[in-house]
């Protein structure tokens, strides 16, 4: 199966740098349509006294990841999908419902964690209809 849409899942973490270089070169290599997507949880942005919120992404914070990666003219034209999901799993498999493949990135847990749950990664992959390329960030 050719390649034609690519998409990318990142968190917006400085460690995903890598796994953008290795996006952008296989979208070059196969000539494949580059997307990014992103998954908002719902109370992202939010100010709250009870716990710290995770940030509220929008497609500059996409781009700008691009530009300071070095990829300038991608910076500019690539495809950003951002959904707001209270499961990240869920959220990406509706964003790439007609992607060809999917690239992401995957933390190592702990010995403990893994065996009371499955990674986020793990659960995107039960999910989604396409091939997966999980890239190790750390």
């Amino acid at each position: 199966m050719p390649y034609k849409k690519i998409s990318v899942a990142l968190a917006g973490t400085p460690d995903e740098i890598q796994m953008i270089d290795e996006a952008v070169r296989l979208a070059i290599t196969l000539k494949a349509q580059l997307y990014v997507i992103h998954v908002n949880l719902p109370h992202a942005g939010e100010i709250s006294m009870m716990m710290d919120t995770p940030k509220k992404y929008v497609e500059e914070d996409f781009r700008k990841m691009f530009h300071e990666a070095g990829h300038e003219e991608i910076a500019k034209k690539i495809m950003v999908n951002i959904t707001t999901n209270k499961s990240v799993a869920e959220g990406i498999a509706e964003l790439v419902l007609d992607c060809d493949l999917l690239i992401l990135g995957h933390d190592r847990m702990g010995k403990m964690k893994a065996l009371l749950t499955d990674s986020i990664d793990e659960m995107i992959v039960n999910n989604v209809n396409c091939p997966v390329l999980i890239f190790r960030t750390k």
